[in-house]
């Protein structure tokens, strides 16, 4: 509760001291510079690549979300003429199972009559606790989508459990169905994701030599090449990455993105050879959230860089980054008679996550060897 005699807070209290001629309101200004970032022209959000699932069911609210693939089958047989037909042997792909982790963050301003009438009037705007309460909430929703690519490399055991990020994240094969229905729980980026048919895996990792590659001309292309050897879980081609892209990278990759998508000539090159790169991005997505993770301290990558498939976008999981929303952002404003206080409070609840890795290649960009 916020009382009165309570150090700097009593700056705007009536009579106490000459009027300010100007008060900034920082929370507001610094949510809308997150919002409208634009270094060199790049899209600020990544809301646009998460499919938002409802948190309403034909049963009520939402409490588990689950995906599950269906991959076909390995191969036909053959057979000669009056022979029977050969057994097709059908396949499963990986099951995500999401619940509701039960873990909203909020907050709320308890404010006595008696203090909120000794605020000067000139000051309720930029004093407005309701608005601080959702701004919070609003970057929160910024910053979570850029969470999935900090936490692209780290293995699912090791995503946060506690605290405001706690559960609020998921890897595809939370139930894997892998043959003994242990848990799966692959990196977004990985060099051995795994197949349903038990084959050979697959990497979308992009390389060079086993280490993480950083932005270039010739690793941006190596990673639409392997895009395109890319292979569904039976091992039959997958081919993606042919089309235009949307690029997901830190500030620092802004220069060499901007240069592959709007340069005439090939770049950091003598000759003059033309870039064949020109126009591949849908948009470049940038965000200073990108340079560490918010949950996890050991996590800092200023490097990194992710592709992203925007021409196979699935009907219910579009390009296989979900945002679930468990618990609808809810703001209330209500008087405690008891203790005569105004209350204002917000909660909600959203997991992201990814169920399908085939539309992202990515690297961490730091010329380390990957571990797996």
């Amino acid at each position: 509760m916020e009382s009165l005699y309570s150090g700097s807070k009593d700056v705007f209290l009536a009579k106490v001291r000459a009027d300010f001629d100007v008060v900034e309101n920082q929370a507001l200004k610094s949510t809308q510079a997150i919002k409208t970032y634009s270094l060199l022209g790049s899209e600020p959000l990544a809301d646009s690549i998460f499919t938002l699932v409802s948190d309403m069911t034909d049963d009520g609210s939402r409490a588990v979300w689950r995906h599950i693939g269906v991959a076909g089958v390995r191969e036909l047989g053959t057979r000669s003429a009056g022979a029977p037909f050969s057994e097709a042997e059908f396949l499963r792909g990986y099951e995500t199972a999401v619940f509701d982790p039960d873990n909203q963050p909020n907050g709320k301003f308890e404010i006595p009559n008696e203090r909120n009438d000794k605020e000067g009037r000139m000051y309720k705007a930029v004093l407005n606790r309701a608005q601080k309460l959702l701004l919070e909430m609003d970057r929160m929703n910024i910053r979570d989508p850029f969470e999935v690519f900090n936490l692209a490399f780290t293995a699912a055991a090791s995503y946060p459990t506690t605290g405001l990020g706690g559960n609020r994240f998921f890897a595809r094969g939370n139930l894997g169905l892998d043959g003994n229905n242990t848990v799966l729980g692959e990196r977004l980026i990985s060099t051995v994701h795994a197949r349903a048919d038990a084959g050979t895996t697959w990497s979308n990792a992009v390389n060079l030599s086993g280490n993480a590659a950083v932005l270039n001309d010739t690793n941006y292309f190596t990673a639409r090449t392997n895009g395109a050897a890319l292979v569904d879980d039976t091992g039959k081609p997958y081919p993606a990455f042919g089309g235009k892209v949307i690029l997901v990278t830190t500030p620092t990759n802004l220069k060499i993105a901007k240069q592959l998508q709007e340069s005439e000539w090939q770049i950091s090159t003598a000759e003059n050879q033309i870039n064949i790169h020109k126009g591949e991005f849908t948009k470049i997505i940038t965000t200073p959230y990108l340079n560490a993770a918010a949950y996890v301290s050991t996590v800092a990558n200023v490097n990194q860089w992710f592709l992203i498939e925007d021409s196979l976008r699935d009907p219910q999981t579009g390009t296989g980054l979900v945002c679930i929303s468990f618990v609808p952002v809810t703001s209330n404003v209500w008087r405690d008679e008891g203790t005569r206080s105004v209350i204002y409070d917000i909660n909600g609840e959203r997991v992201y996550g990814f169920v399908e890795p085939r539309s992202v290649m990515g690297s961490n960009g730091g010329g380390a060897a990957y571990s797996s």
